[in-house]
């Protein structure tokens, strides 16, 4: 099983399933460790224009600044289990995402479910490779 943190996860479009009107044409995302805790960035591409995003979380039940994104600005993390970490991200102080991350076998693989703008619920499952 690969390690989560230090790798550089490419994301398998044709293995995810993107139910949030976001759909990404490429996108990698690289963990680091940190004590108790992790930062994240991810780079990529949606319809030929470039993004960024990324966060520094700690597992303290505290909110945590996300930096590039529109439609967060933090996130809480808590562990799940060796391999698992959940939480939940906010926009303006309401919650308006929950997430799901595990590394499987050879994939990491990132579930994720709220509400769009319009207060339409979506449920996305994305596949990254190492």
């Amino acid at each position: 099983m690969p390690n989560l943190f230090g790798t550089e996860w490419k994301l398998e479009s044709r293995k995810s399933i993107f139910t949030s009107g976001f759909s990404p044409n490429t996108e990698t995302r690289k963990y680091d460790e940190l004590e108790n805790g992790y930062t994240l960035a991810v780079r990529g591409t949606e319809g030929g224009k470039p993004y960024q995003w990324k966060y520094t979380a700690f597992y303290d039940g505290k909110p945590h600044k996300v930096e590039g994104r529109d439609d967060v600005d933090s996130i809480t993390i808590f562990k799940d289990g060796s391999n698992e970490t959940g939480g939940w991200f906010t926009k303006d102080g309401v919650t308006v995402a929950g997430y799901r991350r595990a590394v499987e076998a050879s994939a990491l693989v990132v579930t994720a479910g709220g509400r769009r703008p319009d207060g339409t619920a979506y449920f996305d499952t994305i596949r990254y490779n190492a």
